[in-house]
């Protein structure tokens, strides 16, 4: 458990720090957001394109397979709970449900897989990150817009939804990477040092934007539907994917610790973002991701303690 402890705590650690600094303000909105546009655009891109890039061999898409069957799986689930047990209205369920679906994979996942697991566990954890914006985003707009009876209005919502994740660096810098790793072509030693050192800064910058974003939270609205959330995203989620992972499709040990263990991570900022985007569950929806982050410390370092021996 020390073990886990020496790797887990320094990344929530990085967290808190950037937690402090974005509530005294000793940063500026401007610079917290300069930070973020720095770990989004360039040092997170260079780190996949770089895993992906000296990764040998075929790439494996089962992963993509069980994460994702186990993903629906949950949300439908959560969509049951919300409308049996908190009486949610229909455009409230889908929020409710993308909480408990919609894990950090950027800022939290990225980091802690690759310092806890290794490289060759990133290259798997960016898989499920290249399809996890594509798939979710598209069908939460949809259900959203059907939800609120918005007619024909969720096919331009989805089109400019389509448009801009076609654009985004967190799913073009893996899938060039895989093109370019499967070439057989070796990095240059230049362009290998230069992705080294920027996609060094990916973790600890991109941990401190996270504390950072977190800072603008505050724990409100029903605090029941709000645990409902932190619930099935912290054990619900994951006791899911294990399922899919280990039974289902079998994945090796190493696939199958990176699956359950993003579906662990708690609830990441897109799922304030879409709230805010309607005008809907605000309150929940930010003390979801404040409080699933805080018992994440938990309930990551447990989960790290049963699968790591395994591997």
């Amino acid at each position: 458990m020390q073990a886990i402890l020496e790797t887990v705590l320094p990344v929530f650690g990085l967290v808190l720090c950037g937690y402090v600094v974005g509530r005294k303000n000793w940063m500026s909105e401007e610079a917290i957001k300069g930070l973020s546009t720095f770990v989004f655009y360039f040092a997170i891109p260079a780190l996949l394109f770089r895993a992906m890039a000296r990764g040998a061999g075929p790439i494996e898409f089962t992963i993509v397979a069980a994460y994702f069957s186990a993903v629906l799986t949950t949300f439908l689930l959560a969509l049951l709970v919300a409308r049996l047990l908190f009486r949610t209205g229909p455009a409230e369920r889908v929020l409710f449900g993308m909480g408990t679906v919609f894990s950090n994979t950027v800022l939290l996942a990225i980091p802690l897989v690759f310092t806890a697991l290794g490289e060759e566990a990133g290259r798997q954890l960016m898989l499920i990150i290249t399809f996890h914006a594509v798939l979710i985003f598209p069908v939460v707009t949809v259900l959203i817009e059907v939800a609120l009876g918005a007619g024909q209005r969720w096919r331009r919502l989805a089109l400019n939804t389509a448009k801009s994740l076609a654009l985004n660096p967190i799913i073009l810098a893996p899938l060039a990477g895989i093109a370019y790793g499967q070439s057989g072509l070796p990095l240059p030693g230049a362009g290998e040092r230069f992705l080294a050192l920027l996609g060094g800064a990916a973790a600890p910058c991109a941990l401190f934007a996270l504390g950072a974003s977190l800072a603008v939270f505050k724990i409100s609205g029903d605090l029941k539907e709000t645990f409902g959330i932190v619930a099935m995203k912290l054990v619900g989620h994951p006791a899911v994917m294990a399922v899919f992972a280990l039974y289902v499709f079998d994945l090796p040990p190493l696939a199958a610790a990176v699956a359950i263990l993003t579906a662990a991570c708690p609830s990441g900022a897109n799922v304030f973002i879409m709230a805010r985007q309607y005008d809907l569950y605000l309150g929940r929806s930010a003390s979801a991701v404040l409080i699933s982050t805080a018992v994440s410390v938990v309930t990551l370092s447990l989960l790290l303690a049963f699968l790591k021996p395994a591997l």
